[in-house]
């Protein structure tokens, strides 16, 4: 917890971009998932606790941030990188 609370403070005060963020793990065919809490559903690459092309459903979505052209997402496990999203979903 304490490291999301240190993520979403550095993230409010503009000291997270797109560098940063590149070697996340990427989560396509992503879509909002349903939980008791917002997450995200996808095919998930470059995981150290998953194996590629495997589909998970992420912790808790506490922000999304775009920069340089990329989306990233904190959930409550980690950030992720968002790659395409799912056919007829809106990002």
């Amino acid at each position: 917890m304490k490291r999301l609370v240190a993520d979403l403070e550095r993230l409010n005060a503009g000291g997270v971009s797109a560098p940063d963020l590149m070697a996340e793990p990427v989560l396509n065919n992503w879509l909002h998932g349903v939980r008791i809490v917002s997450c995200l559903e996808g095919t998930v690459e470059g995981h150290s606790a998953h194996s590629d092309e495997r589909e998970i459903k992420t912790g808790e979505l506490f922000a999304v941030f775009q920069d340089d052209g990329e989306v990233f997402a904190r959930t409550l496990d980690g950030w992720y990188r968002l790659g395409s999203a799912r056919e007829g979903t809106e990002q």
